[in-house]
């Protein structure tokens, strides 16, 4: 009998005890001060070391937020978010009371429970204050569905770790650099966004496509009404390129001339998008960077936009001039911390969980998120209905077709 009560309060008090650490509970806070003081993210003052403290904490979806005044004078910097991950995630003691028998052995079924490491997801966030927010769980996948259309020029890049789905809004935030390693979610991202702004404005955009991978990506839109250009080279990127600079620059003129300052003020719906997939070979070609630096630059007042993607994001794949006019990123897992701030200014997508999709978005601040997956046959479904047959014309050669060309001009 005293057996009993007695290993059924010791079973208590350990499920007690699982279930208080599962929520967080007890020592999340506890172990954030710990990982301070062991990272010397300290500040000394007058002799005096000055630590950062805990000024308040709230239960959030899925997780705690606290929130630390800072040392006067501290780098908010030097915290970072893989050292607090790597100090909450450590081993607990996984307990499931169905599977204990209530008998002399009980103590040592306690002992021989594994230990399993938890999942907990962190993020940073500074307003004048620190705020560590420690979600219990990761994000998981996020699958598509036509309830996430919001119409407009706007389309989605991911949902939050509370919950709530991000967009990127054309209309507000002109251009989109897009970056990742291989098989995370680049293309699928493109390719997604391509399908939601045809569904969303299906009379009012169009699109020149430059894959510059040999087409896999973009090749199954061809036929769509809205794509009125698509190259897989070099020289069919520059030849693409100085067309969109032409009109663009004739539709800034006449909206410039009508006495407006864009294309939205001037009430008109159009709407022309200019993707490139593996920007980085464009690098090779002056002339077509310099053109597409100018449409960036201009494009935003003539609804010209710009999404430039990368694999290999580089100074050389990004060039300065692009960066300063696209101010709003989506990065996926890179290799790196320097590709990580030649994307975002920043470390942090060297260090994403290895799931594709699962990105930063920056826009103003930094969000980590889970794009949405939209499958190629539910984007063939949802294009088929503006597919046409259409008929290619032979393309310009270049001079480097030329070699046995003759060119004659008249006296």
């Amino acid at each position: 009998m005293i057996f009993s009560i007695a290993s059924s309060l010791l079973l208590g008090g350990v499920a007690g005890y699982g279930y208080l650490k599962t929520n967080g509970v007890t020592n999340d806070a506890d172990k954030i001060q710990r990982i301070f003081a062991n990272a010397g993210w300290t500040k000394k003052e007058d002799g005096e070391t000055k630590t950062i403290r805990l000024r308040r904490r709230r239960k959030i979806e899925n997780g705690m937020e606290y929130v630390y005044q800072l040392p006067l004078g501290f780098d908010r910097k030097k915290v970072d978010t893989d050292v607090l991950a790597d100090g909450l995630n450590t081993k607990k003691i996984a307990f499931d009371i169905t599977k204990v028998k209530f008998n002399k052995d009980i103590l040592k079924q306690i002992k021989q429970l594994k230990g399993v490491k938890a999942n907990k997801q962190v993020e940073l966030d500074f307003d004048g204050m620190l705020k560590i927010r420690v979600y219990e769980n990761d994000l998981g996948k996020e699958e598509w569905s036509d309830g996430l259309l919001k119409g407009g020029w706007k389309v989605p890049v991911g949902k939050t770790q509370q919950g709530k789905m991000i967009y990127h809004d054309f209309d507000n935030r002109k251009h989109l650099i897009v970056a990742g390693a291989t098989g995370f979610g680049k293309s699928v991202a493109m390719k997604m966004m391509i399908t939601s702004l045809i569904m969303n404005k299906p009379d009012d955009v169009t699109f020149s496509l430059i894959d510059l991978k040999g087409g896999p990506a973009f090749a199954r839109f061809k036929k769509a009404k809205q794509v009125t250009e698509f190259g897989t080279d070099n020289t069919e990127a520059l030849e693409i390129i100085q067309k969109v600079k032409e009109r663009m620059d004739d539709d800034y003129r006449k909206i410039v001339e009508g006495g407006f300052e864009d294309v939205i003020e001037a009430g008109l719906t159009k709407r022309h998008f200019i993707i490139v997939d593996e920007a980085a070979d464009l690098s090779e070609s002056k002339e077509s960077l310099r053109l597409l630096t100018d449409i960036v630059r201009k494009g935003r007042g003539a609804g010209y936009y710009v999404i430039y993607a990368t694999q290999y994001p580089t100074a050389e794949a990004i060039p300065m001039q692009i960066k300063r006019n696209i101010p709003a990123r989506l990065c996926y897992v890179v290799d790196s911390s320097t590709a990580s701030t030649v994307v975002l200014d920043g470390a942090g997508a060297e260090s994403l969980p290895e799931i594709p999709g699962r990105g930063i978005y920056k826009n103003v601040k930094q969000i980590i998120l889970q794009t949405p997956f939209m499958s190629n046959e539910q984007i063939k479904e949802r294009i088929k209905p503006f597919e046409e047959e259409k008929h290619e014309l032979p393309r310009t050669p270049s001079t480097e077709d030329r070699k046995h060309t003759l060119v004659t001009e008249k006296a």
